[in-house]
């Protein structure tokens, strides 16, 4: 054999084992399986924020119809009062409870109605943390699993005021306190 048909040979010969393996790998690739196996879980998650354990505080002037959760909005609480004198005040105190599986905070600033602009002159109405004596605010959080933080309400005949400033008929305040609450 010549060293020409010899060199075509092994030419010819390493071609084809460079198609065979190309071929081999090609094949491997395209005919491999991956199976990928896990297991994973969701849990329940449930919302429940209210108040509860609402009391009033000592010292309070009697309440013409006594603060009370709402049945059909257990976040909002309802009340007539009568202030009679300067110094004259109702207050009490609500736990805010998030007995639910997530976190929940305050969507906007707590609501305390019933107060006219003219009223707001001689009446101070408030709600403050009793832990630290802030106000709430908005995204306020209360942690779930029975999480809990107490609300202190109080509505006050203020003594800073000025003679002509005092009402000229007795009013009878119908007050309501709420929070509002979105997931955290």
């Amino acid at each position: 054999m010549s060293d020409n048909r010899k060199k075509n040979t092994s030419y010819i010969i390493l071609l084809l084992l460079v198609l065979v393996v190309g071929i081999s790998i090609g094949y491997a690739a395209l005919s491999t399986t991956l199976n990928i196996n896990g297991q994973s879980e969701i849990n329940k998650a449930t919302w429940d924020i209210h108040f509860a354990n609402l009391i009033e505080t000592p010292g309070s002037v009697t309440a013409t119809s006594k603060a009370a959760i709402l049945a059909g909005n257990p976040t909002e609480v309802s009340y007539d009062i009568v202030l009679n004198q300067p110094g004259d005040f109702y207050e009490f105190s609500v736990d805010v409870i998030n007995a639910g599986t997530l976190p929940a905070k305050i969507s906007v600033k707590p609501t305390l109605k019933g107060v006219s602009e003219a009223q707001d002159v001689y009446v101070n109405y408030t709600v403050t943390w009793k832990d630290t004596e802030e106000t709430p605010k908005a995204n306020d959080v209360i942690e779930p699993n029975n999480g809990k933080k107490t609300a202190v309400v109080r509505v006050e005949y203020d003594t800073n005021i000025n003679p002509d400033q005092l009402p000229k008929v007795t009013e009878t305040l119908t007050l309501s306190f709420s929070m509002n609450f979105v997931q955290a």
